[in-house]
């Protein structure tokens, strides 16, 4: 009987292993990941002065967030070699000091030598805040065991790392939300308002959220007051 438990026990070991030893080659030999570029924060486009940030172009906007949230700080770099990227992060905690939400604001240009275009429309809904029309989408969304900071080289990979390393890591669970500003005038460029929001305080997990889970039923209606306050709590200024 031992002599099985000692095979059954090396044969989950080596499962494992092969499945992390195929994770890591997916990772590092097929994923879009290894063409992004080192991050640097010199030659930024944007400021922040506290909780607001100024934008000079696609948008020219002034976009303040609620005062709870502490600027991170901001990087930039070219995403899988197709576009350069700047992200603006903040974050706000728990009275504890644990990470209650994180907000990401990435600014996209496609590259010159690279086709394509922007294209939100196929998103659940559109709405509008100051002067721009944002598309938005949210999920419930899990922490991953093997990387929890997400694939390296992806843009929520650079976005969690950098708070992760100023001391507030991605929570567990918790709503992503998204919302996508692409100009008329220039679809070649996009700003994301990329949100975090812990689902600790509300004694609920993502995997109950999501479709079958204990909690599906109540995932629209907290999907949606998760959106209107996001909404809500964001002023956006045009730049005159």
């Amino acid at each position: 009987m031992k002599k099985w438990i000692l095979i059954s026990t090396a044969l989950f070991a080596l499962g494992i292993s092969g499945a992390v030893g195929y994770a890591i080659y997916k990772i590092n030999y097929s994923h879009p990941g290894r063409f992004t570029s080192e991050a640097s924060m010199e030659g930024l486009k944007r400021t922040v002065d506290g909780n607001t940030l100024t934008s000079y172009e696609h948008p020219s906007a002034r976009i303040t967030f609620p005062p709870e949230y502490e600027y991170l700080g901001a990087h930039r770099f070219i995403l899988y070699g197709t576009v350069e990227a700047e992200q603006y992060i903040f974050a706000a905690s728990h009275p504890d000091g644990t990470t209650r939400s994180l907000i990401n604001v990435q600014f996209e240009s496609i590259l010159p030598e690279i086709e394509g275009a922007y294209d939100y429309s196929a998103a659940p809904r559109a709405i509008r805040i100051g002067p721009l029309d944002f598309y938005v989408d949210a999920d419930p969304a899990r922490r991953h065991w093997l990387v929890p900071n997400g694939l390296p080289g992806t843009d929520s990979g650079r976005y969690y790392s950098f708070a992760n390393e100023r001391g507030f890591p991605v929570p567990k669970d918790y709503i992503w939300s998204r919302f996508a500003y692409v100009p008329e005038d220039a679809p070649r460029q996009e700003m994301l308002i990329l949100q975090a929001e812990d689902l600790t305080p509300m004694g609920l997990t993502a995997p109950a959220l999501r479709q079958g889970g204990t909690n599906a039923d109540d995932w629209e209606g907290l999907r949606d007051a998760q959106l209107l306050k996001l909404e809500q709590g964001i002023s956006i200024e045009a730049l005159k």
